[in-house]
């Protein structure tokens, strides 16, 4: 879920986001949060917010990056981003060279050291060894462009570049700079101000040469209509103290917020391949897995079974143990099942009487077994040789009824085929005749 916000009124001159942004390039302000997503049960998921804002705020009121998940819910985070192409610095990357700034330090002139030799100097250029022998060969913040490279000077409150913009009343605005060390000796440690106003904390030069670090703030016009930015170095070594900026923005700014349902998952389940039990030779069984409870929400799971197999279903062809892994989301349970091997041998006998009027008592006719026949049959005629029942099904039984009414008492005649399972998986067949008295019905 995503939508825009107006940007309200900070009363604030000015702060510094409480996290260091990964990019001073303006973003657009349409983020994601990512898809809805779950927790495993006891758990929580991290909340990543947009890392190039410039402030973020939870619907927890926390402004942290990210934040853990640990209920079930909707949770949303709104993002402050500086605008794409908003950027009213003139000449803020200085690709354009010497132009559209103002400054107490002079062009360099030249000297044994090469062009910036002297202290208070400055030259745009695209490495800042090309100014200064013992500066080191750093490029521009973003590669390929140009940079304002200066050798420090010890005058205090000595501006080093300065612009006035025309703003608007009452509109927050973000600005960004970046600064890098061109020799490691007493950092530059730089201090941005609009109208005269600090914007936070100097940024302290990395010792590490040629290391971009970055400003970022957000100052509300309040009632101006015109903002001077001003950047002054407060390190008035006159060794070392050797710097670059670079990529100075000062931009509108757009909102944006987007949201995630997290849900949390119930315990894991266990899985359950049933209990041990015979396996005739030359049949096999299916055995899939049953999740305890059985309503568990996640369908992306793999299987492993001790046959190699990785379907979520097998079959048992033999006597053995036999053991599933299931795996996935929230789930690690395994289950296993112990077959013994049976003869599975069908004995067969066929009763002579029975009663249909429903006491309860032998009220139905059908062969009575022990193991299960293999292509069973059953047709029963009356002595006329007429067919009154007949069934491929060995556990049905016959009611005394053809279609719906009930056949008189007497003697019927009955044929059953059926095939037994032997030892070595084999099947021999059988064919047995005889006759039942029905007994009780008209």
């Amino acid at each position: 879920m995503k939508f825009n916000l107006s940007i309200p009124y900070v009363a604030l001159t000015a702060f510094v986001t409480s996290f260091s942004p990964s990019s001073a390039i303006a973003q657009s302000c349409d983020f994601s949060l990512g898809t809805d997503t779950a927790a495993c049960f006891g758990e929580s998921v991290t909340l990543y917010g947009p890392p190039d804002a410039l402030s973020i705020v939870w619907q927890n009121g926390l402004t942290s990056l990210s934040i853990q998940a640990d209920t079930a819910g909707t949770y949303w985070c709104s993002g402050i981003f500086p605008e794409i192409g908003a950027n009213l610095v003139q000449n803020g990357n200085f690709s354009q060279g010497d132009v559209g700034f103002t400054t107490d330090f002079i062009p360099g002139t030249g000297g044994g050291f090469g062009l910036l030799s002297a202290e208070g100097t400055y030259a745009v250029t695209p490495d800042a060894s090309s100014a200064h022998t013992a500066f080191y060969a750093c490029g521009d913040h973003t590669g390929g462009g140009q940079m304002l490279v200066v050798n420090g000077s010890p005058d205090p409150d000595a501006n080093i570049w300065s612009q006035t913009i025309a703003v608007v009343p009452n509109t927050n605005y973000a600005f960004s700079a970046w600064l890098a060390s061109a020799t490691p000796y007493f950092p530059a440690e730089m201090d941005f101000l609009v109208n005269g106003v600090s914007l936070g904390t100097p940024l302290l030069a990395s010792a590490n040469t040629c290391e971009w670090d970055q400003f970022y703030a957000v100052w509300n016009s309040g009632s101006s209509t015109a903002a001077t930015i001003s950047i002054i170095n407060q390190q008035l070594a006159s060794t070392g103290n050797d710097f670059a900026l670079d990529d100075i923005s000062f931009s509108t700014m757009c909102g944006f917020t987007d949201s995630i349902n997290v849900t949390m998952l119930p315990p894991a389940p266990v899985i359950d391949l049933g209990p041990d039990a015979a396996i005739c030779p030359g049949t096999s069984v299916a055995l899939t897995p049953q999740f305890v409870p059985a309503n568990w929400p996640y369908t992306s799971l793999t299987y492993t079974w001790n046959t190699g197999a990785h379907t979520p279903s097998v079959n048992a062809f033999q006597p053995g143990m036999y053991t599933v892994t299931v795996e996935g989301p929230c789930v690690a349970a395994t289950a296993s099942v112990t077959f013994i091997e049976d003869t599975c041998a069908t004995l067969l006998r066929m009763p002579n009487v029975f009663s249909p009027n429903g006491d309860g008592v032998n009220d139905g006719f059908g062969p009575i077994l022990t193991g299960d026949p293999v292509d069973f049959s059953m047709l029963i005629h009356n002595r006329w040789g007429q067919l009154v029942y007949s069934t491929t099904y060995a556990k049905s039984r016959w009611d005394g009824r053809v279609e719906g009414g009930l056949v008189p008492a007497g003697t019927y005649f009955w044929v059953v085929q059926y095939g037994s399972r032997m030892d070595d998986g084999s099947i021999v067949r059988d064919t047995k005749t005889g006759a039942v008295t029905l007994m009780g019905n008209p």
